[in-house]
This record gives C-alpha cells, sequence and structure tokens, in this order.
C-alpha cells in the first residue's frame, strides 16, 4: 500500500509538472507567436514523464515494440527517404537505451537465461559458418543479423517481463491492436465488391483483394492474429468473470473476420488446429457452436458479408484438391523436392544458409515453379541449406521450447496460469503448423515473442519454488 502511495505521489507531482510547463510554453509561445513552440516545450516534459513510467512499469517497453511489429512495416517511409526503420525498430532501439539507463541506476546486471543457449549458440555458429561456402553469403548474412536481432528481443522480453500480471497485461494489449488491425481489414475487404465478385467467378482460383494489412504479404499478416486470437479463445472458455469472457469472445470474432479476409489457407490450418488444442484442455467444443450461431446471424443481418465467407469456402476447400490442383500447393511439392534433392547432395552441412534459393535451380526451372524459388517450409529448409547437424540443434532448440510450454500447462494451479499457458503452447503450434507451409519462420518477431512469453510464463508459475527459481536463473529475487 505504501509503495502504491509513492506512485500515486510521484505521478501526481510530474502531472503537476506537465501543467506548469504547458502554461509557460503557451505563454512563451503567444509573446513570441509561435504556434508550434508549446507543442516542442511540452514535448520534453512528457518524454520525462514516460520515461519514469517506464522505470516503474517494465512492460511499457515490450508493449511498444509488440505493437511495432505488429504494425510491420507500415512506419517504413524509405521510399520518401523520411524514416528508414520500421516503428519495431525504433522501439526496440529505444527500449534497449532505456533499460540500460535503469539498469545502471538500479545497479542491476543479472541476465535470465533460458536453458537452450548451448543448442542455440551452436546453431547460430554454424549458420555464420555457412556462409563460407553458400552461394547467396551477403543475403544469408543480413538474414542471420536478423535472426541475431529477433533473439535478442526474446531475451529482451523474458527479462522485462516476469509477473503474470505483466503478462496479462501485454497480452491484453496485443488483443486490442489485433482488433484494430481486423476492423480495418474487414472494412477494407467488404468495401471492395468488384474484388469479392472477381473471386466467386473466379471459383476461388485467383483470389483478389486479400486483406495485406500493414505487411507486404496477406499469408505474414495473417500470423499477427495467432496470438490474440488464441489468448481470446482461453479467457473466453476460462471460469473468470463473466464479463471477461464475454469481451473476450466478442475479440474472437473481430479477430477471426480480419484472419478470414487475409484468405491465408495456411493461416487457417493454423488457428483451426490451435482452436482444437484449446478447446481439448477445456473440454468444450461450445466455441465452435457459439461460431456457428454467430455467424448464422451475421449473415441474416448483414448479406454483404455471405460474399466474403463464400470466397473463404472455396479457398478453404482447394487444399483438398492436391498437387494437381492449385498452383499453389504443387510448387510446394516442387520446393520440397528440391530441398531433399540439396540434402541427399551435401547431407552433412548443407548447401549454406540462403543457399536454397540460388540451387533450387538445379532441380527445377522458374518456368516450372512459375518464378518461385522461396522454400516454404521451415524444417526442409534448415535440412537443405545446414544439413544434419542443422536440423539436430534446430529440433534440439524447439524441443526444449515446446517441453517448457507443455510443463507450465501440466504444472498450471491458478486460473490465470492456465490462460498464459495455454495460449503459450497453442500458439507455439500454430505457428509451427504455418511455417511448415510458408517459409521466413527464423526471422518472424511475433514467434520469438510467444517463445519468450513462453519461458515468462513457466519461470513466474506459483508451482515455482521462489529461491529456487531465481537461484537457477543466477538472481535471488525480482521486483519490477
Amino acid at each position: 500500500m505504501t509503495s502504491l502511495l509513492n506512485r500515486l505521489s510521484v505521478d501526481t507531482v510530474s502531472l503537476a509538472g506537465i501543467m506548469v510547463a504547458f502554461l509557460v510554453a503557451t505563454a512563451m509561445g503567444w509573446y513570441v507567436q509561435v504556434p508550434f513552440l508549446p507543442v516542442l516545450l511540452l514535448g520534453l516534459p512528457l518524454a520525462l514523464l514516460f520515461f519514469w513510467q517506464t522505470m516503474i512499469h517494465r512492460w511499457i517497453w515490450v508493449v511498444l515494440i509488440i505493437t511495432g511489429s505488429f504494425m510491420g512495416q507500415l512506419g517504413r517511409l524509405a521510399d520518401e527517404g523520411v524514416l528508414l526503420f520500421t516503428f519495431f525498430q525504433l522501439a526496440l532501439f529505444a527500449a534497449v537505451f532505456a533499460i540500460a539507463v535503469r539498469r545502471i541506476i538500479e545497479r542491476d546486471f543479472e541476465i535470465r537465461f533460458t536453458g537452450f543457449e548451448i543448442e542455440l549458440s551452436l546453431f547460430l555458429g554454424l549458420i555464420f559458418l555457412s556462409l563460407l561456402w553458400s552461394p547467396m553469403h551477403m543475403d544469408g548474412f543480413v538474414r542471420a543479423l536478423r535472426l541475431l536481432i529477433s533473439l535478442f528481443f526474446l531475451y529482451l522480453v523474458f527479462n522485462e517481463i516476469r509477473r503474470q500480471r505483466d503478462i496479462m497485461v501485454v497480452l491484453s494489449l496485443a488483443v486490442v491492436v489485433g482488433c484494430a488491425l481486423a476492423i480495418v481489414s474487414i472494412y477494407d475487404n467488404l468495401s471492395n465488391v468488384e474484388a469479392a465478385v472477381l473471386n466467386v467467378l473466379g471459383e476461388g482460383g485467383i483470389m483478389r483483394g486479400r486483406a495485406a494489412g500493414t505487411s507486404y504479404d496477406p499469408n505474414i499478416f495473417a500470423t499477427m492474429f495467432f496470438i490474440p486470437i488464441a489468448f481470446s479463445a482461453c479467457v473466453a472458455l476460462s471460469e473468470t468473470n463473466v464479463k471477461f469472457r464475454a469481451a473476450a469472445f466478442f475479440a474472437l470474432i473481430l479477430l477471426s473476420g480480419g484472419l478470414i479476409v487475409t484468405y491465408s489457407r495456411s493461416a487457417w490450418l493454423s488457428v483451426i488446429f490451435m482452436l482444437l488444442i484449446i478447446a481439448w484442455y477445456y473440454r468444450n467444443i461450445k466455441l465452435f457452436a457459439y461460431f456457428a450461431v454467430v455467424v448464422t446471424i451475421v449473415l441474416i443481418a448483414f448479406p454483404q458479408f455471405s460474399m466474403m465467407l463464400l470466397n473463404a469456402a472455396q479457398r478453404f476447400l482447394d487444399i483438398t484438391a492436391g498437387a494437381g490442383g492449385d498452383d499453389s500447393s504443387r510448387i510446394r511439392v516442387l520446393l520440397g523436392i528440391a530441398a531433399i534433392g540439396m540434402f541427399v547432395d551435401s547431407y552433412f552441412v548443407g548447401v549454406g544458409f540462403r543457399g536454397y534459393v540460388d540451387k533450387f535451380t538445379d532441380y527445377f526451372s522458374l518456368q516450372e515453379s512459375i518464378g518461385v524459388f522461396e522454400p516454404h517450409n521451415v524444417l526442409y529448409t534448415v535440412l537443405a541449406e545446414l544439413g544434419l547437424i542443422g536440423i539436430i540443434l534446430y529440433l534440439l532448440i524447439f524441443f526444449k521450447i515446446f517441453r517448457t510450454a507443455y510443463r507450465s500447462v501440466h504444472l498450471s494451479e491458478t486460473e490465470i496460469e492456465k490462460i498464459l499457458s495455454l495460449t503459450c503452447l497453442s500458439t507455439l503450434a500454430a505457428y509451427m503448423i504455418f511455417y511448415q507451409f510458408y517459409g521466413g519462420g527464423l526471422s518472424d518477431n511475433n514467434f520469438w515473442f510467444i517463445i519468450a512469453i513462453t519461458f515468462s510464463v513457466y519461470y513466474s508459475g506459483s508451482y515455482q519454488d521462489s529461491s529456487e527459481q531465481y537461484a537457477a536463473l543466477g538472481k535471488s529475487d525480482d521486483t519490477s
């Protein structure tokens, strides 16, 4: 209680200071007749207040970073020469600086570790070593640096988010951001009547009007709904307060709509499997029945939604067409065959990181793959590029990650622990399934974010003995 009163008094003083600064800035602006001067002068105390709040609430920086990740390429204005970075990168750089300052002030130099650092170091070492024989060594070097940044983000989140309350706040705000993206995507899709009609006439063969949101790729944009959907579904089926469950179910409907208009079949399959895990854990299939009721009501009240759902249904049914059906399925088979060929020809250490894109034409022409040469499966990509050693290290890393997620679910005691642990396990499963149909999983910031949250959930559980827990992590206590 004393700590809370101290924080309130500090916030009151800060707000009073901002009001005084605003009055002074306004007076100066009026005197020199410069209208934007008050805003400039007010920016400094606002920045100082924000920085002070980040000292108290560690989750603020994580929220800003993950929001930047959800915004994707929206913040990149390089074409106009204004901004060379995304909001994710800017937030990450600012967070590193602020966290470093706070840790120096607090003399806190302890770092938490996940437990798979040896395997991860060997895996990264193999990636950089493979650049020596990779035909795409420069591109590989850039991708390897991106992976390092993603891993740095993982450890930043894991070290900053240590309490269950903070994890709940971060995931709840992720749902809010996801709902905002979903609303915009649904509106853009429904307002594009011409694209919807062409999709129906084309019987799902060529999808037009796919929502790409804040990404260049609708499939990648679809993955941004994984975490919010999993968290919302867990809350909706939990035994928490009815008002929270109702809000979560409403958010789940919005998020599902945003996912549908991406027309990403890989993401649909991943989310269906994710929801099945959640429903099986809660022994409750009412969630799917609720969806059916809501869809029926929406179609009756808003007939324009029927076009969108018809497009989605046709797109989903095309999955059963197999390799002889649409080009998407056929090309994936060619990509897999090429990867197996690369592994056979260089089975020990592979063709080198990012070497797949160069070696693909040794097995199939670009005419056969309709210009597609990027691998669409993370497992066979690692197998082809890093060989037997790489795939063993990769599987060991993710075995430890999933083992930690499963332990959290198995050992959960409180309702919050059940929600958080199941959110992590089901989302991890969704990402792993998705990246068996699509490439680029190693550089997905949201994927590494949920991995960080997985370990934060595990080490914050009530089943952990506090002294043993932090002794193992090299830290005696934590009071964020």
